[in-house]
């Protein structure tokens, strides 16, 4: 059996402030929880853990499609956890072709007659006759940039027990189709297990981004499609490149304290051009933000670009790197960078949501969070930790109250739980007022994936369905944008809607009238839409049938 990708949990670290059964981080070592495995090959498990349960814990991690345990499993027993310390685990699918979309996380005392946690993250493993899977990348997926004619690679594991082998095919791809201008490796042909590292690049064009691989298993003469997953990605391609971003300092400052950041750039252009890197909080510039302004830059080289905010409280998550040519008439380049700062009279530090998102839990089950609040203020302070749902406070939740913060660093730990609904919180609200809480002294507010329910919600299609229409929403999940296309098998209208996790409908399309035989594909862009990260569900409703299929915005 080969043995491939491994989870690095931490079970409750030990310097927190209150001491529960938690898992508090699920690290995939910068790997995409989107594979193709084939039947017997293992999903390996590390974990740290520290827990003050007297008898001990047993950790298991187990497979779930369609919201039950993955037919054919097989998957490693508990040890008996107590203290700090390491362990492992691991789970397979024995046969059939399944897809794995949740890993449960169990945490039960000794005996196991009491479950202490648990929760779901989302997946999707595809187990078979083939696998394409331990895919690494050459530069960091969640943020890279490139000059025209650089190249990213690629290598992963494959499983090959097609009768007469499989060719395996990573491109890159745009909202949902190929990425113009690429160029990319062809592909062996593949027999056995082994490993492989495939390339491209992009040639042309300013602010070209990637947002998804398309890996594709195909039979040996490409004429049978064997196996086709997404694997998100964020990479740009232009005539300027920046790498090696990074604010100095720690991640609290004071108000009208100065943040640097430094940066490498490099061009192939002959002319000059501007760069301006500027603070982001949820996808706005930084309210109150001042910042350096721009040289006209050459050539290759380093620089660095002073910024602060000058009022109120503040969590800055990103920054936005925009490239300009010198008159600022046209965008080469624009980057959102991730980070984490603070400004105020409030830092944040070590903040841990247990368990991490996104995840999927049982009403009544905790998301908890842990951190340490440096008030500096002068008097004390409340902290209010509350889940929101499109802007507004979730319904039916639960929440714990706020002590008064002194002066000073205090540790904190709160939690809010969802008691009643399938719901989805998309974000954190860490609300800050006086001892008495009659003046606000600001927010600041975390992105997140907590879906909330008695069961996962699956796609679905009426048994006649496949009689008339042929669907496909791709890629799955959608990083900023996708497609959904639609072949006609008989001549019909459809109507075309987007509806959220409490039933909503949020986006509809024109109705689509198709002849028979022919196609129609419909961009899905989140921020065209003007949605937020989470889950939707996406209607195609015929007069004879309807489909239903879940989509999952990143």
């Amino acid at each position: 059996m080969k043995l491939t990708f491994t989870f690095l949990v931490l079970f409750l670290c030990g310097g927190l402030a209150m001491a529960q059964t938690d898992i508090c981080a699920i690290d995939l070592l910068d790997g995409p929880r989107v594979e193709a495995l084939a039947n017997g090959d293992r999903v390996n498990l590390e974990f740290e853990y520290s827990t003050d349960e007297p008898g001990g814990v047993r950790i298991f991690a187990r497979p779930f499609t369609d919201g039950a345990l993955t037919p054919s499993y097989g998957a490693s027993g508990s040890g008996l956890y107590t203290g700090n310390g390491t362990g492992t685990g691991f789970f397979t699918i024995n046969s059939g072709d399944v897809t794995v979309d949740e890993v449960r996380f169990s945490i039960t005392n000794a005996d196991q007659s009491e479950i202490l946690q648990e929760f779901f993250i989302p997946v999707h493993y595809e187990f078979g006759e083939n696998g394409a899977h331990n895919f690494s990348f050459s530069e960091n997926p969640k943020v890279a940039s490139f000059l025209h004619g650089e190249q990213v690679s690629t290598t992963f594991d494959y499983n090959a027990q097609h009768p007469g082998g499989v060719r395996i095919f990573v491109r890159p791809l745009t909202n949902g189709g190929l990425t113009p201008g690429y160029s990319a490796s062809g592909s062996p042909l593949f027999t056995g297990e082994g490993s492989f590292t495939a390339n491209f690049t992009i040639n042309s064009g300013l602010n070209v981004r990637v947002d998804s691989l398309r890996v594709t298993i195909l039979n040996d003469d490409q004429s049978q499609l064997l196996s086709e997953f997404f694997i998100p990605v964020n990479w740009y391609w232009s005539s300027v490149k920046i790498t090696n971003l990074d604010v100095q300092g720690g991640n609290f400052a004071a108000n009208n304290e100065t943040k640097v950041v430094e940066f490498d750039y490099a061009t192939t252009l002959p002319g000059g051009f501007m760069i301006f890197p500027r603070p982001v909080t949820n996808g706005e510039l930084t309210r109150n933000y001042g910042a350096c302004p721009s040289p006209v830059y050459r050539r290759d080289g380093s620089n660095t670009c002073d910024f602060t905010i000058s009022a109120r409280n503040a969590h800055v998550d990103h920054i936005q790197v925009r490239v300009t040519n010198p008159e600022q008439t046209e965008d080469l380049l624009v980057i959102q960078y991730p980070t984490s700062l603070y400004f105020g009279e409030f830092g944040f530090r070590n903040l841990v949501m247990c368990p991490p998102s996104p995840a999927r839990l049982a009403h009544g089950r905790r998301v908890n969070s842990y951190y340490t609040v440096n008030n500096q203020s002068g008097s004390d302070a409340r902290i209010f930790v509350r889940p929101l749902t499109e802007g507004e406070l979730t319904p039916g939740y639960g929440a714990s109250g706020s002590p008064a913060y002194a002066p000073g660093a205090t540790a904190a730990d709160d939690f809010f739980t969802i008691n009643s609904g399938n719901v989805l919180v998309d974000q954190v609200r860490f609300a800050l007022t006086n001892e008495d809480q009659s003046q606000d002294l600001g927010a600041f507010i975390l992105d997140a994936h907590y879906q909330f329910g008695d069961a996962v919600i699956t796609s679905a299609a009426s048994p006649e369905a496949e009689d008339y229409l042929e669907w496909k929403v791709f890629p799955n999940p959608m990083v900023d944008a996708g497609q959904l296309r639609l072949t006609a098998r008989e001549t019909q209208v459809v109507d075309v809607y987007l509806v959220d996790m409490l039933g909503r409908k949020v986006a509809q399309w024109p109705a689509q009238r198709l002849p028979s035989g022919t196609s129609v594909t419909l961009p899905v862009n989140r921020h065209d839409l003007r949605l937020a990260s989470g889950t939707y569900f996406l209607h195609v409703r015929g007069a004879q049938f309807t489909v239903t299929e879940t989509v999952i915005m990143q």
